[in-house]
């Protein structure tokens, strides 16, 4: 039984689109015939995996997240015992799959992979991220220019989910044949429209307002997803809801607009089922997870304007504009103030959805990748 080892700094029950991709994967390798062992941070409040049942090992290693205390800058300091662990399971495993190459964890299993002559795997989850901060920009180009570039160059082959970080891998050398286009996946049958009558019971246990219309954003609220733009863009037309870890800002706490805070999977589902319309601001990220979940929900999508979307099928899909308040404001109000187009996009985000994120069809894509890796491992590592 092949055994695959899956680096990663989130897993749930860490709130992120990353870490559920991560999960999703481990299980369907298991399902697949795949010993799973997932190496990852540890938490407060993490579980109790039970491996035999799910057949997934999960690892979690001490760390610090003091970054993402102080500076909402999700990176893990690691305790020394990341090195040993990491050699140990390397040297057992048979490929080894490291979600993003920015993180510690990261680095060091790429490098003893590479030190142990055993096939690497990669997903590249993001590009360069522009940010405001010229110190946050410089540390970014330093890694991707270093270490990073040398994981891209050990990789047999590099998972991509969007135009983006196509682009970005090419921008920094990757061969085009070593890089993997795929589309991301979620549970369709999970992840559906709601009734009308379940709409009043998921607002009323969540106390949001029965009569308005609902405007909704998931994600960390942290610059680069844009949940400041958004707020900015509040109006009396529709109440907000915000979904996601952070720290609410001064200015949010106002009429209009629900905080709701973190949740897991299960209860952001209920709120997607809930709303009217969801908008994510974000920059550098193409049709994300939190974004497929709205569309498979039947939720019209309005999110930032990126070339990658050009001849995709956002075109008649999602609403595209400017990343500033006032052009969110108004595609938002004239989304609402349409009930035939808005019902129209809910529907084609439904049937998208279905035909292009369904996990169950895109997880066959994955096994051909693993497929590959072991078809090219040399006879005295196999």
């Amino acid at each position: 039984m092949p055994r695959a080892l899956l680096v990663a700094h989130h897993y749930p029950p860490h709130i992120g689109g990353l870490g559920i991709v991560v999960q999703k994967q481990a299980q369907s390798l298991a399902q697949n015939g795949y010993q799973v062992v997932v190496l990852t941070t540890k938490y407060e409040q993490s579980p109790q995996e039970d491996g035999a049942r799910t057949g997934i090992e999960v690892i979690r290693l001490p760390c610090s997240w003091a970054l993402e205390t102080l500076f909402s800058i999700p990176f893990p300091l690691f305790s020394p015992r990341l090195v040993c662990e990491t050699w140990k399971q390397v040297k057992r495993a048979d490929v080894v799959h490291i979600h993003d190459v920015f993180y510690i964890n990261s680095w060091v299993a790429g490098a003893l992979a590479a030190l142990a002559r055993q096939p690497i795997l990669l997903t590249q989850h993001v590009a360069l991220v522009e940010h405001s901060s010229r110190l946050v920009m410089f540390i970014q180009r330093l890694v991707y220019g270093t270490i990073g570039r040398w994981i891209f160059s050990k990789a047999r082959g590099i998972v991509v989910y969007n135009q983006n970080v196509h682009a970005f891998l090419r921008s920094e050398g990757v061969p085009e044949t070593r890089i993997l286009f795929m589309a991301n996946g979620i549970d369709t049958t999970k992840f559906c429209p709601a009734t009308q009558d379940e709409r009043t019971d998921i607002r009323g246990r969540f106390g949001l307002p029965q009569g308005r219309r609902l405007v909704l954003f998931v994600g960390r609220l942290v610059e680069k997803k844009g949940y400041q733009v958004l707020l900015e863009a509040r109006d009396s037309a529709y109440d907000l809801v915000f979904v996601g870890p952070g720290s609410i800002p001064r200015d949010g706490r106002t009429a209009g607009v629900h905080w709701v805070g973190p949740l897991d999977q299960s209860q952001t589902c209920e709120l997607y089922r809930a709303c009217d319309l969801f908008a994510f601001p974000a920059v550098g990220e193409i049709f994300t997870l939190v974004m497929q979940e709205a569309m498979a929900c039947g939720l019209p999508v309005v999110t930032t304007d990126d070339p990658a979307y050009a001849d995709s099928i956002a075109s008649g899909s999602v609403v595209l504009c400017r990343r500033d308040a006032d052009a969110f404001r108004a595609a938002i109000k004239g989304l609402l103030g349409d009930a035939d187009h808005l019902l129209a996009l809910g529907v084609r985000s439904r049937e998208l959805a279905i035909r292009y994120f369904d996990w169950s069809a895109n997880i066959s894509r994955l096994m051909d990748a693993y497929s590959d890796v072991f078809a090219t491992r040399p006879e005295s590592v196999k």
